[in-house]
């Protein structure tokens, strides 16, 4: 550049990161580097630089008078010597990493524009060479950082020494950042900050009593982020005094500061430090490098807490294990207690620890226990008010001073002066305040905390536990007995087993446990108390079966009062009458006890009733045992009502699903009945069901299930009667347990009046809460219904409910879809229905005649591709019937079609429906109706023409012509004429026809001699040159014919054969006897008939394709022909092959006589 522009100096500056300062890098003078350039540096805030102008600014800035001008920096200036000077920014993505200076010293000059777009390319090219050297010294420098920072963080996390993680964090990193100070401050318990680790570069002393005004530090700590200061002295971000201010940062050496928080879990526990003695500006690398170490000391200072506080509470949990198993082992109070102020007072480094124990009326403190105090305070008392123990114990939690010494009621004995902390714990057992368990500290430096508190409490409960076994062992010793026997009733009860079941192991417990001969269980029933269950009950009592006599009514009342009853000699006790007293002594029992259970959900109580062999007295262990054999009772059978309630919610739900399963799949209403009572007896193991279904104001019985309740079906009773009218006003369930003795019941009940007893009925709710009637079910014998049935019979109803009016929609929907697929599939018209996806729903059976195309291949598929003819009409065709042609097989047929677009609620085209008719017949019928009166014309003028032309010649004057000619012309007259009368006897054969008047004579007619008329007469009018062979049989051959029709039918076959034959050809006619029938069949080597035009070329006007022209005709030979032979009782056919000529024949019934004959 210097040669360039021929100037004497030249420079590059680089810009830091913070735009803030500019450094010399390299610098030519006279063509020699100036090596003074390299330790030029410029502060932007404090210095005027026209360097730091084309930085900010990003432009160049050309300088002509450097003397006059204010932008350029003076102390450069001079030192250069220059006179005029320019400086370009190298610009790289939008920032400015260094800036090019090039000055003249000798003479003062301009810059042109040229020379500066010159020297902008140069630094644009040389801005991204040296945006490439910066990122690889960027890359350089963060790998080298992430590896310190690895190899810090694994050094920090090998160490569990919370000193010895600090120690290498700050060595570590002092050395390895170029700093000459490393420290850390952590938060302490008063929230200071004191120095707990610092590394210091030779030569620089240590913070000391400084730090806690460390101003950058302090601030980092405040605001709780990294804080670098790159000069202490003039950064206005430590100006604030309560910081700590610069002097003490000033007395350490120290210009620049970096600190960052060091935090766990976004608490902060400290701030890591750097200091250097010089200015500088901290990069955003070392910053980084900072706040990785940061955080990875903040993990490892975590990780060390977490160890030494695990240690602590194990150590703690070793000393409660210890203690609660000196409490489970020893029964002594002293001996616990002593252990316990033991490990108390070295678990919560203590100097001493003690036990009192408070007296029954809770009014003295007795010591029991001290360790560490003197042995004199064994036995010593004082009042429960005073001192720590007594503020615990009212208080009721433990109390803790670290100023005991400054107590103004403490404990009146001098084996407690001394101490300056201690802490006391209520003991509690149950509520009940058993003692106090205190310890104690002489040290100034120990201070008792929560913590502490919390676990002397725990000690305490043991203490307390400690008193209660001991108070509990004499007790304990004198139930043995009791508790053998209550362990027995426990064993025996304590699985959750089915009601039976668990009545039967109250059974097996009660006598076991009280040495009993046999035991019963009675529980209360509809009609009371009732046995459930019995062990070694012998035959003499089984009249408990059926229940509780009056004669045990002292019974009853034990059960309904819940008291216990002990009869120790049956026989002379007189609440029980003679006969219960004869029944228990003739079954071999003297005495017994009746124990009452309460039931869970019942609001009569139950009873168990142990007999025994002996007379025997009851003592207070055995009345005991009782009520404990009645609490277990009453568990198990809570335990056994829960079982069974959801093994029974457990076997509803299930059969409710199979049920729903099953009724799912059934559409038929009746059927849907049916199920449904047939599956609601097994559902709730009932013996009966039924349905009644509202008919406006009655009931309708019209499905019933059970024995003997056949004719119940279509009983009939009004919407208002009992039980059932009471369901439907109500709309809710009704149990009862025995509706068989009220006779109103009986009337309105078909079933209850049957025999059956305990009635449950719900209600059946239709679609949209409408009542469709009441689903009951039935018992032979009263029951009660429980809550569970209820709800299982109501779920039931439900599923009836939703599956009957699926059934009578099915129905209803199924009897309009058959109706309307009736109408559909026997409408003549054909119905296309298309969806708004334009595909094929529905396509009829007329559809299918029509177009000659299956449903099945046309649903769901567009018209389109079914028919290659799309049906809907565009836009431009006006609506109404039009016409359409569509190719069936190689036919072409027309359509007349319409269509009707259907629409949703918004509008939009749902569907469409095209119904067509088969026009094709109609439009042939016209075209031949059209060819027909074309062809009559031409075939009346012709003879027409004849006639008029011989009857004009025979009427001239001015000719005259002899007798020959005269009759020859008259001669061509009358045939003509008689041509014309056979076309019009044609059209009136056609007419009668039409009009089912043709009359025939039937007789016996020899076909053989019409045969050779016919062809007799063929061969004289030699139209063709055809050659004919008649073959008839030599008897004759008498056909139930009208002769002139048959000769007209035999004419009509003939002439077609000539006239379809090429010349010369031959036609055969035969006739001959076939069972009952004369067949008559005439043969030609024409030119056959194609198989399409077969039936066809029967029907009026029908001529056959490419010959109707050429070969002339009316189209009405043969359906005359056809209709001659049906009218006389035949059939006609045609057997041919396309060019292989055509065999026409048909069947006359045989003559009468000929049949005769024959027999």
């Amino acid at each position: 550049m210097a040669e360039l522009l021929g100037v004497e100096f030249a420079a590059v500056a680089i810009i830091d990161e913070g735009t803030r300062r500019a450094r010399g890098v390299y610098a030519l003078e006279n063509g020699q580097e100036a090596t003074w350039w390299r330790e030029v540096s410029v502060d932007f805030e404090t210095e005027p630089s026209a360097i730091a102008s084309a930085a900010f600014e990003a432009a160049p800035i050309a300088v002509y008078d450097v003397a006059a001008s204010s932008k350029v920096n003076r102390r450069l200036a001079e030192k250069v010597g220059a006179k005029s000077a320019i400086f370009v920014p190298f610009v790289a993505e939008e920032r400015v990493p260094a800036v090019l200076v090039a000055a003249s010293t000798r003479t003062p000059r301009v810059f042109s524009g040229e020379e500066t777009i010159l020297l902008q390319a140069l630094t644009a090219e040389a801005a991204l060479a040296l945006e490439r050297a910066r990122s690889a010294s960027a890359l350089e420098d963060a790998l080298e950082r992430e590896r310190l920072v690895a190899s810090i963080s694994r050094k920090v996390r090998s160490e569990h020494d919370l000193e010895a993680v600090l120690r290498i964090a700050v060595e570590e990193t002092g050395e390895a950042a170029d700093v000459s100070r490393c420290f850390i401050r952590l938060v302490g318990p008063d929230q200071a900050l004191p120095i707990r680790a610092e590394w210091d570069a030779d030569g620089f002393v240590p913070i000391g009593r400084s730090s806690e005004r460390l101003a950058v530090s302090n601030l980092a700590a405040r605001e709780g982020r990294t804080v670098a200061i790159g000069d202490i002295r003039t950064d206005p971000a430590i100006d604030d005094p309560e910081l700590g201010g610069r002097q003490a940062l000033t007395d350490l050496g120290t210009a620049a500061v970096l600190a960052t928080p060091i935090s766990v879990f976004e608490r902060l526990i400290g701030i890591f430090g750097f200091h250097r003695p010089e200015p500088t500006t901290w990069t955003d690398g070392e910053i980084a490098l900072a706040e990785a170490i940061a955080s990875e000391i903040g993990l490892a200072m975590h990780t060390a807490s977490l160890l030494d506080e695990n240690a602590k509470r194990l150590e703690q949990q070793q000393a409660l294990l210890k203690a609660a198993q000196a409490v489970s082992s020893e029964l002594r109070l002293e001996t616990v207690l002593q252990r316990l102020v033991v490990e108390v007072t070295k678990l919560l480094d203590a100097d001493a620890s003690d036990c009192y124990l408070l007296d029954p009326q809770g009014k003295v403190l007795r010591c029991a226990a001290v360790y560490g105090l003197s042995s004199s305070l064994l036995e010593v008392e004082f009042p429960a008010a005073r001192g720590l123990g007594g503020e615990a114990l009212r208080e009721g939690r433990s109390a803790l001073s670290n100023d005991y010494d400054e107590r103004k009621q403490p404990v009146p004995h001098e084996a407690y002066q001394g101490f300056t902390g201690a802490i006391a714990a209520p003991m509690t057992w149950s509520g009940d305040s058993r003692g106090v368990l205190g310890v104690g500290t002489r040290d100034p430096e120990r201070n008792f905390d929560q913590s502490d508190a919390e676990l002397l409490e725990t000690f305490a409960g043991l203490a307390s536990l400690a008193v209660r076994n001991a108070e509990s062992f004499e007790q304990s010793v004198r139930q043995e007995r009791i508790q053998r026997g209550f362990f027995g009733i426990a064993s025996a009860l304590a699985e959750p087993l089915s009601q039976p079941a668990t009545l039967d192991a109250v059974a097996q417990a009660a006598t076991e446990s009280l040495g009993g001969a046999a035991a019963a269980v009675l529980m209360p029933e509809v009609r009371g108390l009732a046995l459930a269950a019995a062990v070694e009950l012998p035959d003499a009592l089984e009249l408990l079966r059926g229940g509780l006599t009056d004669a045990a009514s002292v019974l009853h009342t034990c059960a309904a009062e819940r008291r216990l009853l002990a009869a120790p000699s049956i026989a002379d006790d007189d609440r029980f009458d003679e006969t219960w007293r004869g029944l228990a002594v003739e079954a071999g029992f003297r005495a017994l006890l009746a124990i009452p259970v309460d039931p869970p959900r019942r609001e009569q109580g139950g009873l168990v009733v142990v007999f025994f062999a002996e007379p025997r007295e009851f003592i207070d262990d055995d009345l005991e045992l009782a009520r404990r054999l009645a609490g277990a009772a009453r568990g198990a059978l809570e335990r056994s009502e829960l079982y069974e309630s959801e093994r029974t919610s457990r076997a509803l739900s299930q059969q409710l699903a199979r049920m729903g399963t099953l009724l799912a799949s059934e559409l038929d209403p009746a059927a849907v009945l049916d199920e449904v009572v047939q599956q609601a007896p097994a559902l709730l193991e009932a013996d009966a069901a039924s349905i009644r279904v509202i008919e406006g104001d009655e009931l309708v019985v019209h499905a019933v299930q059970g024995e003997g309740l056949d004719g119940a079906v279509g009983f009939r009773a009004p919407s208002t009667a009992w039980l059932a009218g009471d369901i439907i006003q109500s709309r809710a369930p009704t149990a009862l347990a025995d509706a068989g003795s009220d006779s109103r019941l009986l009337a309105d009940d078909p079933v209850l009046a049957a025999g059956y007893r305990a009635y449950l009925g719900v209600p059946l709710v239709g679609a949209e809460g409408g009542l469709q009637g009441v689903l009951a079910v039935y018992h032979r014998r009263p029951r009660a219904w429980r809550d569970e049935e209820t709800e299982a019979l109501v779920a039931l109803a439900g599923n009836a409910s939703s599956v009957l009016s699926n059934a009578e929609l099915y129905q209803r929907v199924a009897l309009e879809r058959e109706r309307s697929y009736a109408i559909l599939s026997n409408i003549a018209d054909g119905i296309v229905a298309v969806d708004r996806g334009g595909e094929v729903v529905l396509w009829n059976t007329a559809a299918e005649q029509i177009t000659g195309i299956p449903a099945v291949s046309a649903l769901g598929r567009p018209p389109l591709d079914v028919l290659q003819r799309d049906l809907s009409a565009g836009p431009e065709v006006p609506p109404g019937e039009r016409l359409m042609s569509i190719q069936r097989g190689a036919d072409q047929v027309w359509l007349s079609l319409t269509e009707a677009i259907m629409r949703d609620p918004a509008g939009a085209v749902a569907g469409r429906i095209f119904a067509f008719r088969d026009v094709s017949g109609e439009r042939r019928v016209e075209q031949m109706k059209s060819d027909f009166v074309s062809t009559v014309s031409h075939e009346l003028r012709a003879p027409l023409t004849s006639i008029y032309g011989f009857a004009e010649t025979l009427l001239r004057r001015d000719v005259l012509f002899g007798e020959a000619e005269r009759y020859t012309f008259l001669g061509y007259i009358a045939s003509e004429a008689q041509r014309l009368t056979s076309i019009v006897d044609t059209l009136l054969s056609v007419a009668r026809l039409d009009a089912g008047d043709l009359k025939v004579e039937l007789a016996p007619t020899d076909v053989g001699s019409l045969v050779a008329e016919v062809v007799s007469s063929a061969e004289r009018s030699g139209v063709n040159g055809n050659e004919f062979v008649v073959a008839v049989p030599d008897e004759p051959l008498a056909a139930s014919a009208d002769p002139e029709k048959l000769r007209q039918v035999i004419a009509n076959l003939v002439e077609n054969a000539v006239k379809f034959s090429p010349r010369g050809a031959t036609v055969t006619v035969e006739a001959r006897r076939a069972g009952d029938a004369v067949e008559v069949r005439v043969v030609d080597e024409g030119i056959g008939v194609p198989a399409t035009e077969r039936e066809r070329i029967f029907r009026k006007f029908h001529r056959a394709e490419g010959f109707a022209r050429e070969r002339g005709g009316t189209g009405l030979g043969l359906f005359i022909a056809r209709g001659l032979v049906a009218a006389m009782g035949g059939r006609i056919w045609v057997d041919s092959a396309e060019g292989q000529g055509a065999s026409f024949a048909f069947e006359l019934p045989l003559a009468v006589e000929a049949v005769r004959n024959r027999d």
